[in-house]
């Protein structure tokens, strides 16, 4: 009798198969069959590093040149690689060992980032306190499971060290509370206070960029010892701050991303009951 496939298992099969359609993989997000022209694949790379970085160095307390980052799902390395020009150690997890292969090719001329393929919930076999921050952008809005989620965010904060930072982003118009193949679960304020009340940790950042259509969602927190959080994402004051826009804007390359910056902008879902 064959044993029916569970969340986590589908998640793995689908990205190892995007991952054989384009040596960039599905985050490509191409229209008409195109493919992502090298250069363009890695300023894009580049661009979001910034963004990550310009909250870094406002919240962080370890500068980066000394400092060692995790990224939850590295994909094929677009991160990775700008990442270890800015830190002294990059570590890459993901669940799919076709994108690892392509990430290890992709970044072959660095030679301080490491690869790990893990279970698509959780780090095990990364230890307690290591890291000094952890990152995972355009990833959480591809996990179906809200709990496979909340997961990854107790693990990032196990990992990182007392004071170390955790940035995720995520889609925050999706309206399913169980996604489909590479469309996430819901995610909103509500979710990640019951999923996160045993955790110890302040938020930095919950912000939105104002030029964005797709309304992502950018989530700072650091990692506290003893006393738990008191301040609830519900009630933290969400300000506005740039992530998306002007990323794509010169760039030829067709993209998804093009079409959707000049729709009308997506309701944001992140506070909903």
């Amino acid at each position: 009798m064959f044993r029916k496939k569970d969340s986590v298992e589908k998640m793995r099969d689908l990205w190892n198969s995007y991952n054989k359609k384009s040596k960039f993989g599905f985050i490509s997000f191409l229209q008409s069959g195109q493919k992502w022209d090298g250069a363009e694949f890695h300023i894009v790379g580049v661009r979001f590093v910034d963004r990550m970085m310009e909250r870094f160095a406002e919240y962080g307390v370890v500068e980066p040149s000394y400092a060692s980052i995790l990224e939850i799902g590295c994909g094929v390395g677009r991160f990775l690689k700008p990442l270890a020009c800015r830190f002294q150690n990059v570590c890459g997890v993901d669940i799919s060992q076709n994108m690892l292969e392509t990430a290890r090719d992709y970044c072959s001329c660095l030679p301080n980032i490491t690869f790990k393929l893990n279970d698509g919930k959780s780090l095990t076999g990364i230890n307690d306190n290591s890291y000094d921050y952890c990152v995972s952008a355009g990833v959480f809005q591809h996990i179906t499971d809200i709990n496979v989620i909340i997961s990854y965010i107790k693990e990032g904060l196990r990992i990182i060290k007392p004071q170390g930072l955790m940035l995720f982003q995520f889609v925050g118009n999706y309206t399913e509370e169980v996604g489909h193949d590479a469309v996430g679960a819901k995610i909103t304020a509500d979710l990640l206070d019951k999923g996160l009340i045993d955790s110890s940790f302040i938020i930095r950042e919950v912000s939105v960029d104002p030029e964005d259509k797709l309304r992502c969602v950018v989530i700072v927190i650091q990692k506290i010892v003893g006393d738990k959080k008191t301040e609830t994402f519900k009630n933290h004051k969400m300000i506005e701050r740039r992530w998306l826009s002007k990323v794509y804007d010169d760039i030829k390359t067709k993209t998804h991303m093009h079409s959707i910056q000049i729709q009308p902008q997506s309701r944001l879902t992140f506070y909903d009951e």
